[in-house]
């Protein structure tokens, strides 16, 4: 490959993209006869910047024909400058290196550009020209781009054409000082210089000067703009404090804001305040030390806010404009600035009111002091000793232990603040307050003292509010005041447990307990065991647990016995108790008498082993498992009885819901059945035996074939079949399978009843575990022919689920009513192409066990076709297919379509494929065969009429490409859903590894959305199994395919075929882009320069924090040159699983935390990263053998390296 110039033989500038400074600025020399400006200045100023140029990127500087421009609209007007916005439908020269020239490229006309447009009347052609030196043309630089100059031919005005860039200041080019809000101090500042001093004057130089100098400390968009401020702005002005000092005031117009999105009436009639300052002959003394510079013009300070200066026109007081969050009387910060409440001197006045009111005891007194201190907000409750004459209406609720409980309307009601008057009064709607009185009889001062600290005086609080303490005077005895709220419990003034109900948990247990004393079974370990019961309650609804008497019980039946344990069913009489909210307390409930109960005897049990039975049943009225209501005892036996709910659901026996509910079927019951029937039957081999005890164990249901051993004395008319395979013999079995019956809940014998069989002979035993061991469901179970001692494994004649003769006796788990529908339905459809239906037929011959099926499907079927999309080898079209798909339906046992499917798919549309291909049925062999979500599915083929080109109809995925849906979605894209991702990714690669296959084309491209992160692998056009060499050609020469970028080296440098560790390399491009959310090598033409960039070893940048350090170490791995040293599919598969589990360990964890706080802090730009991206980085599957034709073939990766360098070196 030669990296000489081939015009003047002399090495490249940049060797990458062919660009020779020399020659290219010879070429700009011979093509200035091609242009002129008319002015000999601007010309020769247009050569010198063409010089200039020192690199491929680097813009040409042009004359450009005004004529050139469409759409110009004037963006702002300043002076002697107008600025336009434009559209150049010529754009740009860039330089090409396939051409080894400059050119203009049909993708980048109609460029946007702004012209900025000088009056010539003011300004001279040299003075025009220095201005033009402010930009840049280096695309490079973090200056403004210049593209050239033109002139308007009506006024002649000269014009700078640059590139539009909202990063820059349109009036000075500068980059603006704060880029988001497009704010720039310079400009800014000369605007007050220029302009906005001349507009205003307070009548005092030194206060001019002073106002001046504080507008130019601006530094942010938001700082505020101190002003002069006439004092006829104000309104509404109100005195605030006894020296005529400080007042409240609303400015009409309000302060200035730099924002043009902003509505300046957001601003108008703004509350404010006035400190007016006195003597104003030493007004300067006061501004510049003690009084103005106090305060602050940045907004993001913690700083009272000054907005400027005024003079009251009578007095002549300057006066100061401040914010009006700080408390007028001590100039502090308002806690609360929306109710101007200021905590130390609501403190101070509550201080000094301490003298006001006394409860007539010093420790009293001294608590409520100590509450009233402690209040932190404008809503918290002002704690008071409140005198008892101050309560109407007094109403006794309930009383318990010492407590008693009052209902009362407090005359006056709480303090609240008012923030107009910013202090604390009674109000109106606070009177005749509800209240509850809760008198503690005789207590101990410190005592009750005590109980106060379980309320709270904070209203936000979830806790029970205290107003404060009373006496009753009569009896001296302390009251607490107390809110009235439905949502606490009157006894322990938490909140309910349950507020709709208002049951409280820690109250009803203290009920329970003191009732343990009211009942006994006259068993310790039975009492401990039901008090036990009772505690677990958590709900109000949960069953109280109970120690039954048994003569509550009425009209006692036996229902069965089975083993130790008899089931009667009764009559309580009195019920479960049932908690009642309107007296909130358990009591038993008229609706709930004689109570229909099951009752479950123990005969002759141990209490241990009697206790352990009770924790199968439930207390939880919501829970899924069988009641309990309580335990019994009978008085004869003295056996203890469970007392049950009488449920339909559950079985008598064991307890558990019904498996099948209509055939009233447990299968844990079963089992055990069938366990304890182990004994009654045996094959005279012990193997033969487990084989068929483990196959019994399996049976899920009750109309299920129950395997068994059939002796051989059960047959007859046994007669020989025609098998070529094998021995077989149609047989009647006497007795017949077992079955279950509902009205006994057993398995049994039908009685006079023969079935048709079929009889299978084997050669040995293990024939049973190596061919039956999965399929025992279709079968009836073994036997042995007594005289030639093989073992006989016995089948149903029929199909059980059609009634169909099976298509293949040896086989007939091999879905014969599936299998046979498609068979029968090979004579209503055709391709018209003969390798095309035997391939359809054998895909779904081969399939025949999933409940889908692959079809020959007519263009017809096809509405809607748009197209979305083009790759390097075919075209994806979007179609809405009338019919739908065929679907198995088990319950009628047939294949069918549903509907008014109109099911939306993908048609891949493969280019030149008239002559159906090895590639074509490949790939759609591969789709079909798929097993996973994570790989695309295939519905069938069809064929365009008018191309006859073939075409694989597919799922249809919303989501689109992953690249595309990355550049929609970045912003949301944070570190747990990348990784989510990429698992979900390597799942699919993992399926496609297992099978022993390769991908081969495995990009960014062929990656797929469902929806939000569930990606599929799609386009296995290339998919192969590993030793496949369909990437020779006829001529022997090795083909290399796919996306440069994500292509192995050794692929390349045709080391070897592409093999899994070329996938893995792949996998560590996907990775480096779902990282960065940028393609590998996107800013770099995709050519031979970056393929032997790639195999001396070059990859993308990337480091921490941007990725997490475990990340990268897995990626650079995957993406080593040497591909003995990658990791294979399961050593990642299994680090992503690390990743994603939330129980990773800590330094991971940190990693990632650490990977999205810089994800966070550093947004992506996809704008940016397109405008950067090479126009030659082409990230679509194509031949690459243009690229890698002139590249030696190597035999061993280790020398890739040494050759490389020595290659560069000619």
């Amino acid at each position: 490959m030669s990296l000489q110039c081939k015009i003047c033989g002399n090495e490249y500038t940049n060797k990458a993209f062919k660009w020779c400074k020399p020659c290219q600025i010879n070429y700009l020399k011979r093509n200035f006869i091609n242009w002129t400006s008319g002015n000999e200045n601007i010309d020769e100023f247009i050569k010198e910047m063409q010089f200039k140029i020192n690199s491929y990127y680097d813009i040409i500087f042009e004359w450009i024909p005004y004529s050139h421009f469409n759409n110009i609209k004037e963006i702002s007007r300043d002076d002697y400058i107008t600025i336009y916005s434009a559209i150049w439908y010529n754009s740009p020269l860039y330089y090409d290196e396939h051409k080894i020239g400059y050119t203009r490229y049909q993708f980048c006309r109609y460029k946007n550009v702004n012209l900025k447009c000088l009056d010539n009347l003011q300004i001279t052609t040299n003075e025009f020209l220095n201005k033009v030196n402010a930009y840049s043309i280096k695309r490079q630089d973090n200056i403004r781009k210049i593209y050239g100059i033109s002139q308007n031919p009506n006024t002649k005005d000269y014009i700078m054409v640059l590139e539009v860039n909202s990063i820059y200041c349109e009036k000075c080019n500068k980059k603006y000082t704060e880029i988001s809000h497009k704010w720039c101090k310079p400009c800014q500042l000369n605007y007050f210089k220029s302009t906005n001093f001349t507009n205003w004057t307070s009548g005092n130089k030194k206060i001019d000067q002073f106002i001046q100098n504080m507008q130019l400390k601006i530094d942010a968009y938001d700082d505020i703009v101190f002003e002069w401020i006439p004092y006829n702005q104000f309104s509404n002005i109100k005195k605030i404090s006894n020296d005529d000092a400080l007042y409240l005031a609303i400015w009409k117009d309000g302060l200035l804001c730099y924002d043009e999105k902003i509505n300046n009436q957001e601003n108008q009639n703004k509350n404010i305040a006035l400190k007016h300052l006195c003597n104003p002959q030493y007004i300067g003394y006061y501004m510049k030390l003690s009084k103005v510079n106090a305060y602050s013009i940045k907004r993001r300070d913690d700083i009272r806010k000054i907005y400027g200066i005024s003079q009251n026109p009578h007095t002549k007081d300057y006066v100061m404009v401040l914010e009006d969050s700080y408390c007028p009387k001590c100039d502090g910060k308002y806690a609360d600035t929306s109710y101007k409440w200021c905590k130390p001197c609501q403190l101070n006045y509550l201080k000094s009111n301490f003298t006001n009111w006394t409860s007539g005891s010093k420790i009293i007194d001294q608590r409520i002091q100590e509450m009233q201190l402690k209040i932190d907000s404008f809503d918290d409750i002002v704690f008071e000793w409140i005198p008892y004459n101050q309560f109407d209406n007094i109403k006794e609720i309930y009383e318990y232990g010492y407590i008693t409980i009052y209902s009362a309307i407090w005359e006056y009601g709480t303090l609240c603040y008012d923030g107009n008057e910013t202090e604390y009064t009674r109000k109106q709607f606070n009177k005749d307050k509800n209240v509850t009185l809760k008198l503690f009889r005789n207590p101990q001062t410190d005592k009750f003292l005590d109980k106060v600290n379980a309320y709270s005086i904070k209203r936000r609080d979830d806790i029970l509010k205290i107003y404060g303490i009373s006496q009753n005077p009569h009896t001296k005895d302390y009251i607490m005041v107390l809110e009235v709220n439905s949502e606490y419990c009157e006894k322990c003034d938490k909140k309910y447990t349950d507020i709709f109900h208002k049951w409280c948990k820690p109250c009803q247990i203290n009920y329970l307990k003191s009732n343990f004393t009211n009942w006994t079974s006259g068993s310790k370990i039975i009492d401990q065991r039901i008090q036990e019961m009772q505690l677990k309650i958590d709900s109000f609804d949960d069953i109280v647990f109970e120690w039954i008497p048994y003569n509550q019980f009425d009209n006692i039946k036996e229902i069965c016995e089975y083993e130790y344990i008899t089931i009667y069913s009764a009559i309580w009489k009195y019920g479960s108790l049932y908690y009642d909210s309107d007296r909130t307390e358990y009591t038993k409930k008229q609706f709930d008498k004689n109570k229909n109960v099951t009752l479950k005897l123990f005969c002759n049990s141990q209490t241990d082993k009697f206790l352990l039975k009770v924790n199968a049943n439930s207390i939880k009225r919501r829970d899924d498992i069988l009641k309990i209501y309580g335990i019994s005892q009978n008085p004869h036996t003295k056996d203890y009885i469970v007392v049950l709910e009488i449920n339909s659901k559950y079985c008598e026996k064991c307890d558990k819901k019904y498996t099948d509910m209509s055939h009233k079927w447990v299968k844990s019951c079963q089992i055990n059945y069938l366990k304890r029937n182990f004994t009654n039957w045996t094959s005279g081999n012990e193997s033969i035996n487990k084989f068929i005890q483990m196959i019994q164990l399996k049976t899920d249901y009750c109309n299920g074939i129950v395997f068994e051993w059939v002796p051989y004395d059960q047959f007859n008319d046994i007669t020989e079949m025609v098998d070529n395979h094998a021995k077989v013999y149609s047989a009647v079995w006497k007795d017949g399978p077992l079955y279950y019956y509902d009205n006994i809940k057993e398995w049994t014998k039908k009685r006079n009843t023969s079935t048709k069989v079929i009889l299978k002979y084997l050669h040995n035993s293990q024939e049973i575990n190596n061919e039956f061991s999965n399929e025992y469901n279709t079968l009836y179970g073994i036997s042995q022919d007594p005289n030639t001692k093989d073992y006989i494994v016995i089948q149903a004649e029929n199909c059980k689920k059609c009634d169909e003769k099976y298509i293949d006796v040896i086989h007939s788990w091999y879905n014969p009513c599936k299998i046979h529908h498609l068979k029968k339905n090979f004579t209503n459809w055709t391709s018209k192409n003969e390798t095309i239906d035997d391939f359809i037929k054998k895909t779904q011959l081969s399939n025949g066990y999933f409940n889908d099926t692959f079809e020959w499907i007519p263009y017809t079927q096809f509405n809607d076709i748009k197209e979305i999309g083009k790759g390097g080898f075919a075209t994806v079209y979007s179609a809405i297919w009338k019919d739908g798909p065929l679907y198995y339906d088990d319950n009628i046992k047939k294949w069918i379509r549903k509907p008014g499917a109109n099911k939306k798919v993908a048609l891949k549309c493969m280019r030149n494929s008239q002559n159906i291909t090895e590639q074509f049925l490949r790939e759609a062999k591969v789709h079909s065969k798929k097993t996973s979500i994570y790989i695309l599915s295939i519905y069938g083929i069809s064929q365009n009429p008018d191309s006859k080109d073939y075409i694989m109809v597919l799922e249809y995925v919303e989501g689109g490409d992953l690249s595309k849906w990355i550049n929609k979605n970045y912003d949301k894209f944070n570190w747990s859903y990348k990784l989510l991702s990429l698992w979900n990714i390597v799942r699919g690669l993992k399926e496609i590894h297992q099978k022993n296959m390769v991908h081969r084309d495995f990009h960014t491209g062929n990656i797929l959305i469902k929806n939000e992160y569930w990606p599929c692998i799609a386009d296995m056009g290339l998919c192969g199994k590993v030793d496949d060499n369909y990437d020779i050609d006829e001529k022997d020469e090795k083909k290399v395919f796919g996306v440069l970028p994500y292509v192995a080296p050794e692929v390349v440098l045709k080391v070897g075929k592409y093999t899994q560790a070329s996938d893995i390399y792949s996998l560590g491009m996907l990775m480096y882009f779902i990282a960065t959310g940028k393609q590998p090598f996107y800013n770099r033409a995709h050519d031979q320069y970056l393929a032997i960039s790639i195999c001396g070893g070059v990859r993308p940048e990337i480091s921490e924090p941007e990725a997490p350090k475990c990340y990268i170490d897995l990626m650079k791995r995957c993406w080593d040159a040497n591909p003995d040293h990658r990791p294979n599919i399961d050593e990642i598969f299994e680090t992503m699983k690390l990743l994603n589990d939330s129980k990773q360990p800590q330094e991971i964890r940190n990693q990632l935390e650490e990977a999205e706080e810089y994800r966070k802090a550093n947004p992506l730009s996809i704008e940016v990263i397109q405008s950067n991206t090479h126009p030659q980085a082409i990230y679509t599957s194509r031949l690459l053998n243009s690229i890698t034709k002139d590249f030696p073939m190597y035999d061993n990766i280790n020398n890739i390296t040494a050759e490389y360098i020595d290659f560069t070196a000619e």
